[in-house]
């Protein structure tokens, strides 16, 4: 990758995602008016220093752990209120009680797939539109806890067969990602790459060791 810029080339890396993401269709509209205002969900996060490598490429995560605790606890909230949705229309409560009134056929589960600085990919039941704005909800990492909130556009959709149900490979390219997400999910990452080294060592040193025996 000659010629590539450093940092241009860490955007791209990718490492799996083996986790639940939380998917909602967004209209353009709804999106506009989600960047103008403050309640956009990355605003939502408490300032503080992107996470970073240390010197021998260890991942420094300490000083972010309360911070990113808050940014966790806001999103037990959002599930509160959905759950606090689904019961208002079983139910009938107050819709005051509710921060999103739209239609539960906007929000779905999908199974994440894989991710990189510049975008992710997802496997879900439903068959989304190129060009479609999503909203992904996703933990990265438990300790410290690291969940992300981004905006996503459906670059492709792949049909797929899991167990004789037909899903779709959904490949989102992430829109207005600010720099302090993005070097999160590049930490993610390159942990992800540094943890499978680790286990490879540790197989080739077992093996070694039978042998020797």
């Amino acid at each position: 990758m000659q010629g590539v810029p450093r940092q241009e080339r860490r955007e791209y890396v990718r490492a799996p995602l083996q986790v639940d993401v939380e998917l909602t269709v967004v209209d353009g509209d709804e999106y506009e008016a989600v960047r103008r205002s403050e309640q956009q969900p990355c605003s939502r996060f408490i300032s503080q220093a992107a996470l970073s490598f240390d010197e021998g490429g260890q991942y420094e995560a300490d000083s972010t752990f309360h911070s990113n605790l808050i940014s966790f606890l806001i999103h037990i909230d959002d599930k509160l209120d959905r759950v606090l949705k689904l019961l208002s229309d079983v139910s009938g409560l107050d819709a005051s009680t509710r921060k999103d009134d739209r239609g539960d056929e906007d929000f779905f589960v999908g199974q994440g797939s894989d991710i990189s600085g510049t975008g992710m990919s997802v496997i879900c039941d439903k068959a989304l539109e190129p060009g479609q704005i999503i909203k992904a909800s996703f933990m990265i990492s438990r300790f410290p806890v690291i969940q992300l909130v981004l905006f996503g556009r459906v670059i492709r959709v792949t049909p797929v067969q899991e167990d004789g149900k037909q899903r779709y490979q959904v490949v989102l390219g992430f829109i207005d990602l600010d720099e302090e997400d993005r070097e999160k999910v590049i930490a993610y990452i390159f942990q992800v790459q540094r943890d499978a080294i680790r286990k490879e060592k540790k197989r080739y040193g077992a093996d070694a060791a039978e042998k020797a025996c």
